[in-house]
């Protein structure tokens, strides 16, 4: 009986090897990609700066709409009789309006024209929504405009 139980056991180990050694093999072929480097290509390079230019092709227009008939909030108390309130967010608001004409298409330009590596991954994505900010503080501004 001790003769059968070591050639079983024998043969457990055999198979504990063998599927170990199985394991092992795969695990050498394995070509799962390994950690990227800052040099290496970043292959979704494209995603952040193609959803900005998106959503400014949809932002910008409705800025520019809602920023020039901004200006009617006077409509109410004349230029000269309007509180200072109000005069500062209109202000503001042009101010925003000529950040939206010209540093967002310069920030999505920046966006996309950043090398496809690795290491400008973030400064690329910071860059392309960032370039949404003016359009947007347009939108918000003239739906807070104080009252005149």
């Amino acid at each position: 009986m001790n003769d059968q139980e070591t050639v079983a056991d024998r043969e457990l180990r055999r198979a504990w090897a063998a599927a170990n050694a199985a394991d092992a093999a795969a695990d050498a072929r394995d070509t799962s990609p390994s950690p990227r480097g800052p040099a290496d290509r970043d292959e979704s390079a494209w995603v952040a700066p193609g959803w900005a230019t998106g959503l400014a092709l949809f932002l910008i227009p409705v800025a520019m709409i809602f920023g020039g008939l901004s200006p009617m909030a006077t409509d109410s108390c004349g230029p000269d009789h309007c509180s200072a309130a109000l005069d500062h967010a209109l202000a503001a608001i042009i101010g925003c309006l000529y950040a939206t004409l010209s540093v967002t298409p310069a920030a999505l330009l920046t966006s996309w024209l950043l090398p496809r590596r690795m290491r400008y991954s973030t400064a690329r994505r910071i860059v392309a929504w960032c370039a949404l900010l003016p359009p947007v503080l347009v939108i918000l501004m003239v739906f807070t405009l104080p009252e005149g």
